[in-house]
């Protein structure tokens, strides 16, 4: 499955990374990484949708880690950060329809 790390778009703060749930983390959309990160974070069910990258209206961008990058969960927002910058891909942009 893809690993995810999810971005703020707001702060520049990392949401979450998927590798830090083990295998519970093994989603297949951005959308469902940020359900995952919502969950274990107690917040309540919301919807997404996907807008451009370049979008005002993005609340999170979601990068893809190709799994043969780096196994392990991320320790600190520094090192997801750096895994976005040297491994990631942007997956897609998400907007929340009910915060």
């Amino acid at each position: 499955m893809a690993r995810f790390i999810v971005i703020e778009r707001a702060t520049g703060r990392v949401y979450g990374d998927t590798a830090r749930f083990g295998a519970a983390g093994d989603v297949v959309s951005p959308a469902d990484a940020v359900c995952l990160i919502d969950r274990h974070a107690g917040r309540p069910t919301r919807s997404f949708g996907y807008v451009n990258a370049d979008s005002d209206a993005a609340q999170y961008d979601v990068y893809e880690i190709q799994p043969a990058s780096f196994d392990s969960a991320s320790t600190s927002d520094e090192e997801a950060q750096m895994l976005v910058r040297e491994h990631g891909s942007l997956a897609n942009s998400l907007v929340s329809y009910n915060c």
